[in-house]
């Protein structure tokens, strides 16, 4: 009798040591849930007046644009040696956006003046000093602007990433537009009737732009939990600033609201997630100004960043803007690693974007409080560098 009393008693001091080596081994609380940033940085602006020149003969530029929005006019110089553009605006908030993008951009006083002539066609004068100190002016003469031109959508591949200009009305420069830089002066060259691409005019148009390059984001506050009303604050290089606010539609599928607070140019944008096990994959984005839309379409979904994640996927891509349903389509070779992602692009559609390959990403870097739990916890920080 006394054996099996002490057998008994044997029998649950080991069930009560097991149960609490159970309770000792249980998970901590889940892990804050991925933040959904985007591997990629698009530009999308709309412009109510916009001025574009080609000039082959100058030794350094090759084109020249001006984006005019009410009082403000940035302009923009294609430099043919480097095969970059270069920005030159009055602000020094949208310079120090640019930059810490990697664009190549200064702040410059740029006088921008609008009248007629004496035929009444409208006359505009931009003069400025570009970052060489030359002097430049250009006079553009506007001539009959055309609704719903031939080549609404203007594509552009170049070290600067891919940019497409929707500019569905359009008008041809006409006698007395004229480029002087450094007293050489440059006048649009002749041009098909059915091609006004050499110097041109458009009304209402938007600018949008993939950039290349590596983004590097932190999270600085995230939710506890993927609540439908999440939110996170993200800051970046230069000091860039980045609300994500998420909206649950339902059990599979979301919305992101994507605010950059320190871009003055910035569109409302919208990231369309579709939950897969614990994350969300990103099936279409959307850029909306003044009226216009621009979406980009991924199938599969594109996969976003997350921890502990490492694979390679191919992902199929179409760009749309407004009413022209494919802007552009290609494939993105996905590699993701710990807290980072890159997308190499190739280009299927425009044919001038098929020679075109360029890289974007993100890295994800540990806030000053993941630093901390870390340090406490004596856990391994991963280099925000690692790949």
């Amino acid at each position: 009798m006394k054996t099996r009393i002490v057998s008994i008693g044997l029998l649950a001091y080991v069930f009560f040591l097991h149960a609490g080596t159970l309770h000792a081994q249980t998970p901590a609380k889940p892990s804050p849930p991925e933040a959904p940033v985007l591997p990629m940085e698009i530009k999308f602006r709309y412009l109510p007046k916009y001025f574009e020149q080609s000039f082959p003969d100058d030794p350094r530029y090759a084109r020249i644009a001006a984006l005019v929005d009410h009082a403000r006019c940035d302009v923009v110089l294609l430099d043919k040696t480097t095969n970059r553009e270069t920005f030159y605006s009055i602000s020094d908030r949208k310079v120090r956006a640019l930059a810490a993008d990697g664009a190549d951009a200064y702040t410059t006083p740029i006088d921008f003046t609008a009248s007629s002539t004496i035929d009444s066609y409208p006359l505009f004068v931009i003069h400025f000093h570009d970052r060489l100190g030359q002097e430049v002016t250009w006079q553009f003469v506007v001539g009959e602007l055309l609704p719903h031109a031939s080549q609404e959508v203007i594509s552009r591949a170049d070290n600067s990433g891919i940019a497409f200009l929707y500019a569905p009305r359009r008008a041809a420069a006409v006698p007395g537009t004229a480029l002087t830089i450094a007293a050489r002066t440059y006048r649009p060259e002749s041009t098909p009737s059915d091609d006004a691409l050499g110097a041109f005019y458009a009304a209402d148009m938007t600018v949008s732009q993939i950039l290349p390059g590596t983004e590097l984001w932190r999270a600085e506050n995230s939710p506890a939990n993927p609540v439908p009303t999440a939110k996170w604050n993200l800051s970046g290089d230069g000091g860039r600033q980045r609300d994500l606010a998420l909206e649950q539609v339902s059990e599979t599928k979301a919305e992101v609201d994507q605010s950059d607070l320190d871009d003055p140019d910035a569109p409302q944008i919208v990231l369309n997630l579709e939950r897969v096990n614990d994350t969300y994959g990103l099936r279409s984005l959307s850029f909306k100004a003044h009226g216009n839309t621009l979406w980009i379409f991924f199938g599969p979904l594109l996969p976003l960043p997350a921890h502990q994640i490492n694979d390679k996927t191919t992902v199929a891509f179409t760009v749309a803007e407004n009413e022209q349903a494919t802007v552009a389509r290609g494939a993105l070779e996905v590699q993701r690693a710990v807290e980072a992602e890159h997308l190499l692009w190739h280009f299927d559609t425009p044919n001038l974007a098929r020679s075109t390959a360029f890289e974007t990403g993100v890295n994800l870097i540990p806030s000053a409080s993941e630093q901390a739990t870390c340090v406490n916890e004596d856990c391994l920080l991963r280099s925000p560098n690692q790949w």
